[in-house]
């Protein structure tokens, strides 16, 4: 129990200085001197750096998929996405669920900046950058728009072409580092519109919403 406890905390302090600093900035002895112990002690529960760098992304994700599953939102595009394919608004209650997590969560907004500005000196932060703002989110939405295309809810399209003309103003907010309250309303009134556009028959709430700015 103690061994865990003391990996935990190690992930927990080098997230902390890895968004503070930058992950190049941070050392070994940098993380080890935070939790309180020797060097030679921490490399007995990581390999080195890039370990403890993996450990935290993935602990962030796997927080997230708990958040996401708890508010019924889409974590991976081999889920079922019949979720999104009743009434807009608890469709729209999903979307807006999983960004909110994305521009509110403090943890979340700490990994997007660390990401971001790690990601052009760190191909391994390049690569989790993209497959955590990017890959995945453009993967879920592509599988949520091939399910409403085959159950005639929207109008036969290229789903990856709709995954990120959907997705492209919401990448750029986030990258813009626009504050959820800012952010909210916008994305709100982008779903309403691009429903209205590419619906069958637009669906209840979507029209109103997409005109109501």
């Amino acid at each position: 129990m103690r061994s865990r406890d003391t990996k935990g905390r190690i992930v927990e302090a080098a997230f902390g200085l890895f968004a503070e600093q930058g992950y190049h900035a941070v050392s070994v002895r940098d993380i080890a001197a935070a939790v309180g112990v020797k060097d030679a002690s921490l490399y007995n529960h990581f390999p080195g750096k890039q370990a403890i760098f993996d450990a935290v992304l993935a602990a962030q994700l796997e927080r997230t998929r708990a958040v996401f599953a708890e508010q019924g939102v889409m974590t991976a595009p081999v889920e079922d996405p019949a979720g999104y394919a009743g009434a807009f608004e608890e469709t729209e209650r999903r979307v807006l669920a999983g960004f909110r997590h994305f521009f509110a969560d403090g943890d979340m907004v700490r990994l997007r900046r660390l990401l971001a500005a790690s990601r052009y000196a760190d191909a391994h932060a390049a690569e989790a950058f993209r497959f955590v703002f990017v890959e995945q989110p453009l993967a879920i939405q592509r599988a949520v728009f091939e399910h409403l295309m085959a159950i005639g809810q929207f109008a036969l399209d290229d789903a990856q072409a709709l995954a990120r003309e959907f997705y492209g103003p919401v990448f750029l907010l986030l990258l813009s580092d626009v504050p959820w309250e800012d952010a909210e309303p916008l994305i709100r009134d982008h779903l309403g519109r691009f429903f209205s556009a590419h619906a069958i028959g637009a669906p209840a709430g979507a029209a109103a919403e997409g005109g109501a700015r």
